[in-house]
């Protein structure tokens, strides 16, 4: 018997069997995403047959309807049979297990009264209304996907996967709207790219049909896009003669026009550049989906692949389970942060998730420098299965790696802080696509049951804790940089990580995280810059008690801004409404000293609900 090579977190618990049989699957598909089915599922039992207590077990791909057995006017009705009629099958529903399946509910067939032997078979229609009318959603994510069958032969409650399960595709919708990106800063008279990607009104990537997108330039000429993928086009050498701030109309015919992210216009080189990426992505290699049965290696490089083209980021990571990943995906893993990293063009960050219950302190994910002969750690190894453990074995690589805590606040797998290392943990992860975990009563709270009462970012600034603000997107489809999608389930729009780098290289990205020159959005492409006496965020400065203290907040958002708020030790301190997409806030803080280290940071909501939060800047006596 051999694992899965599709690295659902699920199926890794499980084995393939031999000789348990052969399943099909009426219609073979494809379908597209969101749409009603229903299928026949035909089962042919294996030489080994089914004993009685024995069973089968069928698990629709994740986003499907869930199969249920009772209401046959309810979506996700199940109507089976046997060949052998000296069998009954008794129904039940298998619930997923937190932390162990993260799969859909799966129906469960136990044979009774007698045996199953081979060529005998079971029947399911999968979707089977009395109207006929199909009663099955298919999910919103366009991948290839498998509907998983599971036998016990010998009705001792040992579960093996069937072999060459059925699958089919799950294609796109029709293109519904143009995602486009650019950089924040350019040079006069220097060229730049704009990428367009053309999606569907579930946000995958639409090819079919896909128009050829225009840009229309300040001058009123338009430039012309290529092709680079189907459904990806590229507008290459695009130059800006006029220093300013620029948000170029994208359009595009049949579909609504879009328009870049900010752009700044500069004279020269800036000392820092902005880049934007996602380091948090759970891939098929754990937790996640792929949109294929595939080898780690391809997984990972999917990875990559669609930071890179589809979402248009500068940087991201794969940060799959470390105790879900084997000693090779890791070295896959590792590997393809060497090969994808191109400096000035986009940065893999080598990295996983170390996964701990609410009682270890919750999930951190784990970020190198480097890649070459790092270790791997598990949160379920004795050397390394509690934060200090951790923070002990990764000694000998201070200073060139990071554990950064996310969703803290959930009441499962949150955070408590009563753990810290400074040295290592630098950075929060304050938003993903499960929510915020900023404060109590914060917009797009955590869509799971939250605890934000001593588990909150502000908690953690509140016990002294030194944490630079970045966000991620934890989306569990592989597709880092821009999802909505927690296991194909839709949730907030994921986040991204902003970071002032002196380079555009894997040192200079580290670097400006490790400082703290860095915030986070909900996705949004906002230029945030705060100063507080001309230190930047991430700063830790001394003043006397009868210094000013002059905050400056200058921000290119995408929209007009709805508030700009100065937080202080935990509470709101200054209100901006600014209303418009360029802004910028000068404050003095008549309040001075309040504690013997005070810190503020900034938190930017625009019209259309987007967010962004700044670093904190830390002032000692």
């Amino acid at each position: 018997m051999t694992t899965p090579s599709r690295g659902i977190g699920a199926l890794r618990e499980y084995l393939y069997g031999e000789d348990i049989g052969q399943a099909k699957i009426e219609p073979e598909g494809p379908i597209i995403v969101g749409r009603l089915g229903k299928w026949r599922i035909i089962y042919e039992v294996g030489p080994r047959g089914i004993k009685r207590d024995g069973g089968l077990r069928f698990t629709p791909p994740n986003g499907f309807t869930t199969p249920q057995f009772k209401e046959m006017t309810a979506p996700g009705y199940c109507k089976f049979r046997c060949s052998n009629e000296d069998v009954s099958l008794v129904p039940s529903l298998v619930e997923p297990v937190l932390g162990y399946t993260f799969l859909p509910a799966s129906l469960e067939l136990k044979v009774q009264d007698s045996s199953l032997v081979e060529g005998d078979s079971i029947e399911i229609e999968y979707g089977w209304t009395p109207s006929g009318i199909p009663g099955v959603q298919a999910q919103a994510l366009s991948m290839s996907v498998e509907f998983t069958l599971s036998i016990d032969s010998a009705g001792e409650g040992n579960w093996e996967l069937l072999p060459d399960a059925p699958t089919f595709d799950v294609l796109p919708e029709e293109p519904s709207f143009i995602w486009v990106t650019c950089p924040a800063q350019v040079v006069t008279g220097g060229g730049f790219s704009v990428r367009a990607v053309v999606r569907d009104c579930f946000h995958n990537v639409a090819p079919k049909g896909a128009p050829i997108p225009k840009l229309h330039m300040p001058d009123g000429k338009t430039e012309s896009f290529r092709q680079e993928s189907p459904g990806v086009f590229i507008c290459e050498n695009v130059v800006l003669g006029a220093r300013g701030v620029h948000r170029l109309k994208v359009s595009a015919d049949s579909l609504p026009a879009a328009h870049t992210p900010p752009t700044k216009v500069l004279d020269e080189t800036p000392e820092r550049m902005l880049l934007f990426g996602d380091p948090h992505c759970m891939s098929g290699l754990c937790v996640g989906e792929y949109p294929r049965p595939s080898t780690a290696r391809e997984i990972v490089e999917y990875v990559h692949a669609y930071a890179r083209d589809c979402a248009g980021v500068d940087f991201a990571a794969c940060t799959s389970l470390a105790m879900r990943m084997d000693e090779a995906q890791w070295k896959e893993v590792t590997e393809a942060a060497n090969r994808f990293s191109e400096a000035g063009n986009y940065i893999a960050l080598p990295a996983y998730e170390w996964f701990g219950m609410l009682e270890k302190d919750g999930n951190k994910n784990v970020y190198f420098l480097d890649d070459q002969d790092i270790p791997k750690l598990d949160s379920r190894s004795s050397d390394s299965d509690h934060p200090e453990k951790l923070w002990k074995q990764l000694e000998k690589f201070e200073g060139r790696v990071m554990t950064i805590p996310h969703h803290s606040v959930s009441a499962v797998i949150g955070t408590r802080w009563r753990w810290h290392d400074p040295r290592f943990q630098r950075l929060v992860e304050i938003y993903s696509c499960w929510g915020n975990s900023e404060a109590n009563g914060c917009e797009r709270p955590l869509v799971n049951p939250a605890r934000y009462e001593g588990q909150s970012v502000q908690d953690a600034l509140e016990k002294g804790y030194r944490l630079g603000i970045i966000a991620g997107s934890d989306t569990h489809t592989s597709q880092p940089g821009f999802s909505n999608r927690l296991r194909l389930k839709n949730a907030w729009r994921g986040g991204v990580a902003c970071v002032w780098a002196e380079t555009f290289d894997r040192e200079g990205i580290f670097k400006a995280l490790w400082e703290r020159r860095c915030y986070g959005t909900t996705g949004a492409r906002i230029i945030l810059e705060f100063f507080l006496n001309d230190a930047p965020m991430g700063s830790e400065i001394k003043l006397d008690e009868s210094a000013k203290r002059k905050l400056m907040i200058q921000a290119e958002a995408c929209s007009p801004v709805h508030k700009v708020v100065i937080i202080k030790n935990a509470r709101e301190i200054h209100v901006a409404e600014p209303g418009r997409e360029s802004v910028s806030v000068e404050w003095i803080d008549p309040s001075g000293r309040e504690r013997e280290s005070d810190y503020y940071y900034v938190r930017l909501i625009q019209d259309d609900g987007e967010m962004a939060w700044s670093s904190p800047i830390w002032v000692d006596g």
